[in-house]
């Protein structure tokens, strides 16, 4: 069997949720003309499509849900692994990815595990992202390099088959990425297992309540100073390990029990393979530095940004 069949299902998702979409705009048009209005968003599910038996691991998902065959399938392998044991409840829903909370299994010795699933077509959300794939190597799920002349030539014409190679590449690059900086001490969570299009994470937060990010809460003035002295370590420690998280802002840095993780690292870029790197590290510095600079910290952004990488190892000649 090709090596990449097995994320066939998840690309067929795509084709489901589009379809899905058109059924569900051209019956609220309809609605419209008509002077009906339905109130909420039309939810189906994949009842025609699969069998009534429901994995113990998925007894607490909504069974209307229009995405629960998807998570079904995304996390199968981690319950046959023995990581988790059920899937709780949905904590983050977005345009790129969905965070569920997730009970861990006991041989993991952790109560909470989140499970990032990548949505099928999380590659159109990524605008501009030839600029971040710029130097970067090709990888396959198992983090090789790959050098297929087949697999480079249906990256380039986006056919179905590259298109999955694409995503295999976007995910796997923030596992890897991920990894590396929990193990050089950085502010991130730990990964746990990734599998097709899904990543296993330290979940932050309770049981109750998930983390929040710094663009939902309000810190106070010595918070504020002192958060932001962490996140510029944090993003000097990167920087010197000779990566640039290429998106952050308030909306990817968590916050709990005083401290934060950052998270999102599929952008990442290198600093000595991406041309790029230099302009992508300066607006990451801007962002943090406008969100805490209205709290009352005293920041200069381009200032802090060019002592950060010219202190930094492997940047000198790299600025734009």
């Amino acid at each position: 069997m090709d090596k990449y069949d097995e994320l066939e299902k998840y690309a067929d998702y795509e084709e489901y949720f589009e379809a899905k979409d058109r059924k569900r705009q051209k019956k609220q048009s309809a609605n419209k003309k008509s002077g009906q209005e339905t109130g909420r968003e039309e939810l189906s599910d994949f009842s025609d499509d699969i069998a009534d038996f429901v994995p113990s691991y998925a007894v607490s998902l909504d069974p209307q849900h229009h995405e629960r065959q998807w998570v079904i399938d995304s996390i199968s392998s981690f319950y046959r692994d023995n990581l988790i044991t059920d899937v709780t409840r949905r904590v983050k829903a977005g345009k790129e990815a969905n965070v569920y909370c997730c009970t861990a299994h006991p041989a993991t010795e952790i109560e909470l595990i989140a499970a990032k699933l990548y949505r099928p077509r999380m590659l159109r959300t990524l605008k501009n992202d030839a600029d971040y794939k710029a130097g970067r190597m090709l990888r396959g799920e198992d983090g090789k390099q790959m050098k297929g002349r087949r697999e480079k030539l249906a990256i380039h014409k986006k056919t179905k088959f590259g298109k999955k190679l694409d995503t295999v590449w976007w995910i796997g690059n923030e596992f890897k990425i991920q990894s590396k900086l929990f193990d050089a001490g950085a502010d991130v969570p730990a990964v746990v297992a990734h599998n097709g299009n899904t990543i296993l994470m330290e979940y932050v937060g309770d049981e109750q309540l998930p983390a929040p990010t710094l663009s939902d809460i309000r810190l106070d003035k010595e918070s504020a100073h002192t958060l932001f002295d962490q996140i510029m370590r944090n993003v000097s420690l990167m920087l010197d390990l000779g990566f640039v998280h290429g998106d952050l802002s308030a909306y990817n840095i968590l916050y709990w029990n005083e401290t934060i993780r950052i998270i999102d690292f599929p952008q990442v870029v290198e600093i000595a393979k991406n041309p790029n790197a230099y302009r992508f590290f300066m607006r990451d510095v801007r962002r943090v530095c406008s969100y805490f600079g209205r709290l009352g910290v005293k920041c200069d952004a381009d200032a802090v940004g060019r002592e950060i990488w010219e202190n930094a190892p492997g940047t000198s000649g790299l600025m734009d």
